[in-house]
This record gives C-alpha cells, structure tokens and sequence, in this order.
C-alpha cells in the first residue's frame, strides 16, 4: 500500500509542469505586435520548455504503468519483481525531474566549478 502511495505520489510530480521552476507561470500572454524580439524569444522558450516539460512527465508516467500493474497481479514472482523494479524506477524519476528541472546541472556545476 505504501509503495502505490509512493508511485502515485511520483507520477502527480512527474506530471507537474516544471517550468514554474525557472520562473515560468502557468498562464503565459502572447507578445504583442510592439514587443521587441528578445521577449518574443523569451516567451517561445518558455513554451517549448513547458511543453518538453508536459511531454516528458507523460511519457514517465507510462512508464510506471507496467510496474503499477505488477502489483495488482495474483502471481507473488510478478509483484517481487515490480518492488526490484520500483527501487530502480524512483531513482531514475528523481534524476531524470532533477535533469529537467535543472537540479542536476546546478549540482554538476558546484562540484565541477565548485
């Protein structure tokens, strides 16, 4: 029961858009036909950002579905292998948020530079 908390913990966060994490907000308004070129970039990035963002929290959470349903199966060979593969897929999530929500770069970057 713990262990499907904790999935369905994971995918709502995978899910999350991860651009408020870079100053984003969840409603961005067009640029209007007097905003200069560097803010019309700006809000393009933005929104590929955010759609990279959308898209790549999908597809983690396909991902988790076969270890999610590893856990409903009658066969106890299934479920031992869903919990080995649990461990495995938490800490491959966690990396890959941290990767995308530029974590990892940060902490990459005070090791190397430090």
């Amino acid at each position: 029961m713990k262990v499907l908390v904790l999935v369905i913990i994971v995918l709502i966060c995978a899910v999350v858009p991860l651009g408020l994490a870079h100053g984003g907000t969840i409603y961005q308004k067009q640029p209007s036909a007097a905003a200069d070129n560097s803010t019309a970039i700006n809000g393009i990035v933005q929104r590929a950002f955010g759609i990279i963002a959308g898209i790549s929290g999908l597809i983690i959470a396909i991902l988790w579905v076969p270890i999610a349903i590893g856990y409903f199966s009658k066969d106890m060979d299934r479920k031992a292998d869903a919990k080995e593969r649990t461990k495995d897929a938490l800490i491959g999530t966690v990396i890959f948020i941290m990767a995308v929500s530029g974590v990892l770069y940060a902490v990459v970057h005070y090791i190397v530079a430090g």
